[in-house]
């Protein structure tokens, strides 16, 4: 699904087929889970293709990078140049972008060395699909962020993300939705929630969330559509009684969700606000910006 033999990967300053990167089996990463990714989607305009927001993208992956002691040379002007050659080299226009930043060769526990660059691309359909969503609340919690810094996509924290997912669709669900340790919502394993009540679109605070950049700019599109949005904590009671609700992130684009644990939400969703919103970020995204790069 991910690569053939003529698929090319951009790994450690080189384009290469992806069959041949030759990844160490000793970096801390494989050992550890020590490394970080980003995840960008790249549409078709009427212009040519163009990667959605991909500076705030690389900009994240670099800070997160920092935060972790890991030696990151690009800068985000070079990061944007290297996925939109991918995607010329790969005959890609709609694709999923996965830039992940590998650790060096290292048995112990202590970060450092240069970090290498791994990005790759293929066609991939929206991650939760384009139906409503049947969710459960997972017993796996978001991991706190008194255990490592949750602004960033690390690579070991998705261990309890990957657990939710798995358990939820074992039961019968569609997708988990994941509390905080302190029993209010936080997230689903790969994407924001929004809970709409009484025409209002509420989403948790920053503390134990990843701060979504389409999270960000289903904000800005609510606002645009003079949609009130409050960010505050939500608690389990509040969640089951939403008139509608919606997962938020680059691989899910906006997602409508059905029911939580078996209880339909009050809301037809095409009456609802996040329906709307859904509607403006599928605009958004196919719309004609100014990208720095392009692919006719």
């Amino acid at each position: 699904m991910y690569y053939n033999d003529k698929t090319v990967s951009f790994f450690d300053g080189k384009f290469l087929k992806s069959k041949d990167t030759g990844i160490s089996p000793y970096s801390q990463s494989l050992h550890y889970g020590l490394g970080v990714f980003e995840g960008l989607k790249a549409y078709q305009t009427q212009h040519g293709v163009r990667i959605f927001k991909p500076m705030e993208h690389f900009a994240r992956m670099k800070k997160t990078a920092e935060a972790l002691h890991m030696k990151f040379d690009y800068d985000t002007a070079e990061l944007e140049k290297i996925a939109y050659e991918l995607l010329e080299r790969n005959k890609l226009k709609n694709a999923y972008i996965r830039p992940i930043l590998i650790a060096a060769d290292n048995m112990g526990l202590m970060a450092g060395g240069d970090a290498k660059l791994f990005m790759a691309a293929w066609k991939w359909p929206r991650y939760l699909g384009d139906r409503l969503l049947n969710t459960c609340i997972s017993p796996y919690v978001r991991i706190s962020p008194k255990a490592m810094p949750v602004m960033g996509k690390i690579t070991g924290s998705y261990v309890p993300n990957i657990m939710a997912s798995t358990e939820a669709k074992q039961r019968g669900f569609d997708e988990a939705i994941m509390l905080d340790e302190t029993g209010c919502v936080a997230q689903a394993p790969g994407s924001n929630i929004f809970i709409e009540k009484d025409g209002i679109l509420i989403t948790p605070p920053l503390g134990y969330i990843m701060p979504g950049i389409t999270r960000a700019t289903v904000m800005d599109l609510a606002k645009s559509l003079k949609i009130e949005v409050r960010e505050r904590i939500i608690t389990v009671e509040e969640l089951l009684e939403a008139d509608a609700a919606i997962f938020t992130g680059t691989a899910t684009e906006v997602a409508g969700i059905a029911s939580v644990d078996g209880n339909l939400l009050k809301l037809p969703f095409n009456k609802s606000q996040c329906a709307r919103i859904a509607e403006a970020y599928n605009e958004l995204v196919h719309s004609v910006h100014e990208p720095a790069y392009t692919i006719i």
